[in-house]
Parts: C-alpha cells; sequence; structure tokens
C-alpha cells in the first residue's frame, strides 16, 4: 500500500498498477476539483487536459502517458511531478517498490449519511477482507474470461431517470433495499437483500451520461436523498451506502446497467474491472451488495423494474 504522509499519499511506494491509480483518484478527491476544475486548473498552467480523458484515466487500471501524468497531477495542485513519472516508469519496468515498514494506519474518515449522523469507524477487519477477496485487496483484480469487458446492451432510461425497483435474479422475491453489515463490523445503513413488500427507501436510477447511472435512494421519513456509494477503505470496504452528496465526478458513485441475459442486468463499477455482487455469492435475505471483481456469477445479476410515475 502507498505511503501516506501528512501531504497525503506519495507514489513512492506503489506496488502495482491498481493502486497507482487508485492514488490518482485520491489524489483528484483531495484536490476538491470537478473533472471541469481539473481542466480549467491545466489551461491556466497552459496545459490541455480534456475532461473525457481524464475520466478515461481514472476509470481504468492502467498506466497513463507520462504527459497526461504530469499534467493531471499538476493541474490537482501537485508542484513537482516528478517523484509520480518515477513511480510511472518503475511500474512499466516491472519494478516493485519494497515496503519496509507497516504503513499507518488510516484516519478515521468522515461520511455524511442520509440517514444517521457521521459516524467515525477506526477499526479494520483484515480477515473479513481475504475472506470477500480470497486474497485480493481491490476490486480492479485480474478477472479471467471475456466478462470483464462492459456488454453492449445498457438499460434505457428516461433522461429524468426512473423509480426502480431492483431484485436479485436469483431470488426475485428479495430487492436491493436498506440493511445492515452482517459482520457488525459497520454500525450504519448499506444496501443489502431484503423481501421486496418491506418498508425501505424509494429507488431510482438516474442516468448521469448515455453510459452510467447513479443509484439514489429516497428516505421513507424525511424524504432525503443520498446516491448509494460504494466504501473505499474501512471495516465495510467495498459495501454500498447512502451519502447525501451525490456528484457526477465520483466514480463510486456511478454504475453502467448493462444487460447480461433477456431481462437481467449487471451493475458494472466505473472503477475498473469491477461489478456489484452479492456478500458470500448467494442471493439470501441480508445479503450485502459489494463491489467485488466482475465474473460470469449469479449473484452480479438483476432484473430492474422500472416503476410509473406515481407507482
Amino acid at each position: 500500500m502507498a505511503r501516506v504522509t501528512s501531504q497525503g499519499a506519495q507514489p513512492d511506494s506503489v506496488r502495482d498498477v491498481v493502486e497507482f491509480v487508485a492514488l490518482l483518484r485520491q489524489l483528484k478527491e483531495r484536490s476538491g476539483l470537478t473533472l471541469r476544475g481539473l481542466e480549467e486548473s491545466a489551461a491556466a498552467q497552459g496545459e490541455v487536459l480534456a475532461r473525457s480523458t481524464v475520466a478515461d484515466m481514472l476509470r481504468k487500471d492502467s498506466l497513463p502517458r507520462p504527459e497526461l501524468l504530469a499534467a493531471y497531477v499538476k493541474a490537482c495542485g501537485v508542484a513537482q511531478p516528478e517523484p509520480w513519472l518515477r513511480a510511472r516508469e518503475r511500474l512499466a519496468t516491472g519494478v516493485v517498490a519494497e515496503v519496509s515498514a507497516p504503513p499507518p494506519a488510516r484516519p478515521p474518515w468522515r461520511r455524511p449519511s442520509v440517514v444517521l449522523t457521521a459516524v467515525v469507524v477506526v477499526a479494520l477487519v483484515a480477515t473479513a477482507l481475504v475472506l470477500q477477496w480470497g486474497g485480493a485487496t481491490s476490486p480492479d483484480a485480474a478477472v479471467t474470461g471475456g466478462t470483464t469487458r462492459p456488454g453492449s446492451d445498457p438499460l434505457t432510461l428516461p433522461p429524468g431517470g426512473s423509480q426502480v425497483r431492483i431484485h436479485a435474479a436469483g431470488a426475485p422475491d428479495l430487492c436491493l433495499t436498506e440493511g445492515r453489515d452482517s459482520t457488525g463490523a459497520y454500525p450504519t445503513e448499506v444496501a443489502a437483500l431484503r423481501p421486496c413488500p418491506s418498508r425501505g427507501p424509494r429507488v431510482f436510477l438516474h442516468p448521469v451520461d448515455d453510459e452510467f447511472a447513479t443509484i439514489k435512494w429516497e428516505h421513507p421519513v424525511d424524504l432525503a436523498i443520498g446516491c448509494l456509494t460504494v466504501l473505499p477503505s474501512g471495516p465495510a470496504i467495498h459495501l454500498l451506502e447512502p451519502r447525501n452528496v451525490c456528484s457526477d465526478d465520483n466514480l463510486d458513485q456511478l454504475f453502467r446497467v448493462e444487460r447480461v441475459d433477456g431481462d437481467r442486468y449487471r451493475f458494472r463499477s466505473a472503477v475498473g474491472s469491477a461489478c456489484i455482487g452479492l456478500r458470500g455469492g448467494t442471493a439470501s435475505e441480508g445479503a450485502e451488495a459489494i463491489r467485488e471483481p466482475c465474473a460470469a456469477e449469479p449473484d452480479q445479476e438483476f432484473t430492474v423494474d422500472l416503476v410509473p410515475a406515481g407507482g
């Protein structure tokens, strides 16, 4: 894992391309800039940095071109891009960084919640991660076969989005709605399967562009709107929780809803070769939604009912 200092994560100790690109995403988050803001920041420094190019770079687990990398990190506010360029060259030549000491503990994160006040959690559940990923540490780990390629038939949504019910394809009586972390490590709401008639938030799919959409929840009591967001770290890493700040630039909130076969769809994350599946791989009541490597597995298949207005 990359070394973290008071100035943020540093590229000198990244060990693979997945870590490197994750660090680039973190750099954008720390800058506080949108894709448009990065484009404008680069232009002010005499650089060309198209929004679409940056979005593609952050979605893929591949090394960016050196000139693109330099322009990007400078637009994010890094005065000296040389450490990033050296790290890129090291990864391109296959040299692995040595980590002499364990990285420092992650600081508690602050998260706005749709349902409850923000809760600070500092415990990391490493054993749970090993079980979830079978030894992998990232949803962007390599997967085999043709299942990693995006499908060619995304779900068509009205321009303003639609209320939906998302069912597990293997258990049509179970819907993706408000649930809890079954391990007890995370105390607040996450997306999980529950019987479809149960009371819960109204669910909406809202198109962001021709490719991606956000999954929005409406709180059943105060009617606040939040976007399902993949947690990038902490004891509930890769689970989905509602956050009351929605952003078209937040890759952890963007999903491509693509047809698998017939009326079955896959929710492909905008981050790497990852899809939304079910913890444990089984469509059972209480199973949490989790971001994991895309695969031809039933737990990554859902049916989506578009609910007519007022329905």
